[in-house]
């Protein structure tokens, strides 16, 4: 390589270091929008365990993280799965040894999950920070939204139309309200921002009732008000799509 590209490309080396450190030192301090994706595990409680037990939920969520509030707020929304269904609403029609009979005769293979949904939004704010960053510690959080939960039935048979499409909505207990959320977590906002997440316990509660008008296997309505509890061990990772200066801060 000839003397004067060298001397060239050095110098350009060293010049574009002070500028990278630069760039890396204004990421920490910028305000940035991303989307989160969330999995963790839930426990049923109040109203919501004599219906159901342990349960999984998955969710996606629009993150917004604030410097001066040093902190998150976000819109989220998850669905929640199970098997662990305590309520049998199908006991008026099991034979003395559990099995349901199908419309042919022969036994049904019907099986009861848990569904749900919750879509909220949700302020988590640093109240002690660890000792080298101060966008990473532990935080609370609150939240407002509204929690949708239902029996599920998986029919792996041909013979129980009985509790397929419409007429299901006659078994499933689908209940739905307003909810609010409170959260202890610990919240990662890396240096440059490539490593963030959150690793939180969290409760809510469903001020539910049913939706449905009439319950199939009962004969009755139902329109008693419900506390429907969740607590909750929810790990988020965050992946930021955005950053966001402040007006009137142009850098070179």
């Amino acid at each position: 390589m000839p003397l004067k590209r060298y001397i060239l490309h050095t110098l350009i080396l060293v010049c574009s270091l002070p500028l990278t450190n630069i760039d890396a030192q204004e990421a920490r301090s910028e305000n940035f929008m991303g989307l989160g994706s969330s999995y963790g595990l839930d426990i049923a409680a109040g109203d919501l365990s004599d219906r159901f037990g342990q349960s999984f939920h998955a969710g996606l969520s629009l993150e917004l993280f604030r410097i001066k509030w040093n902190g998150l707020f976000s819109l989220e929304a998850s669905i929640n799965f199970g098997d662990n269904v305590k309520q049998d609403v199908l006991s008026a029609y099991r034979l003395e040894n559990g099995s349901i009979l199908g419309n042919n005769g022969s036994y049904a293979d019907v099986f009861l999950r848990q569904r749900g949904a919750y879509l909220g939004i949700m302020a988590n704010k640093i109240i002690f920070s660890v000792p080298d960053n101060p966008h990473a510690g532990f935080a609370l959080g609150l939240g407002l939204g509204y929690l949708q939960h239902n029996i599920r039935f998986q029919v792996d048979s041909s013979n129980a139309p009985q509790f397929e499409g419409d007429y299901a909505k006659g078994y499933d207990r689908n209940s739905a309200g307003i909810a609010s959320k409170q959260a202890i977590s610990y919240l990662h906002i890396g240096k440059n921002k490539a490593v963030n997440f959150e690793i939180a316990l969290y409760v809510t509660e469903g001020f539910t009732t049913n939706r449905r008008a009439f319950n199939f296997d009962t004969a009755q309505s139902d329109s008693e008000s419900r506390l429907d509890i969740l607590i909750g061990l929810d790990v988020k990772w965050i992946l930021p799509i955005k950053d966001q200066q402040a007006a009137g801060e142009i850098f070179y």
